[in-house]
């Protein structure tokens, strides 16, 4: 990513850059943005929540009330307390946190598929988020390749094609890196560097 960087700027003083909103591009009131608490609060929390014009949110909720039942109301009434004891400010803080936490989590793996991947695959640097997407090389059809070789290897990848509309093959798979050790992802960017060489 182009970020300035916490090595840089010093952690302590280190704040997510902003992202340019959707709603400052939309020119005629039909943007509407769709946001999950399950990345940065708990993804056991299961809530999300939409913004955008109202007439298209009400249209929302009442397709909502026919097709769920009701999100848990613990889970709501935990979010809404706590949201509201940290404020916009304490808000801004939390999700700074989390966005430092997801960019070391990155360099940490990106590092780690350099040493592995360079010669197998390309990829780009996520500015945000928690997965890295690989273009294999001489590689047209991922699926095969994860359903097969590797899930046999225990390496837990998912192929490109499982994100088209039109199930169509695909030369990518998706890689997240959010959860697991540094060890961990070593020990799978291994193995699947040793697939790539053999396929």
């Amino acid at each position: 990513g182009t970020e300035p960087h916490p090595k840089e700027t010093g952690i302590s003083t280190w704040k997510r850059p902003d992202s340019r909103s959707l709603f400052s591009m939309d020119t005629e009131g039909r943007v509407m943005r769709f946001d999950s608490l399950s990345k940065v609060l708990s993804s056991g929390l299961r809530l999300g929540f939409v913004t955008g014009p109202t007439a298209l949110v009400d249209r929302i909720n009442l397709h909502t009330q026919a097709s769920n039942l009701h999100p848990s109301g613990v889970s709501q009434a935990l979010c809404s307390k706590l949201l509201h004891h940290w404020g916009q400010e304490g808000w801004d803080l939390h999700v700074n946190k989390v966005a430092l936490y997801y960019m070391k989590r990155r360099d940490i793996f990106e590092a780690l598929a350099r040493k592995y991947l360079s010669a197998y695959a390309e990829w780009t640097t996520p500015s945000a988020g928690m997965f890295v997407w690989f273009k294999l090389h001489g590689i047209d059809d991922t699926q095969q390749l994860i359903q097969e070789k590797a899930r046999g290897a225990n390496v837990l990848l998912l192929p490109g094609q499982a994100f088209s509309p039109t199930n169509s093959k695909s030369e990518y798979v998706r890689a997240a890196f959010s959860t697991a050790s540094e060890e961990d992802m070593e020990e799978a960017l291994s193995r699947f560097s040793k697939l790539l060489e053999t396929s």
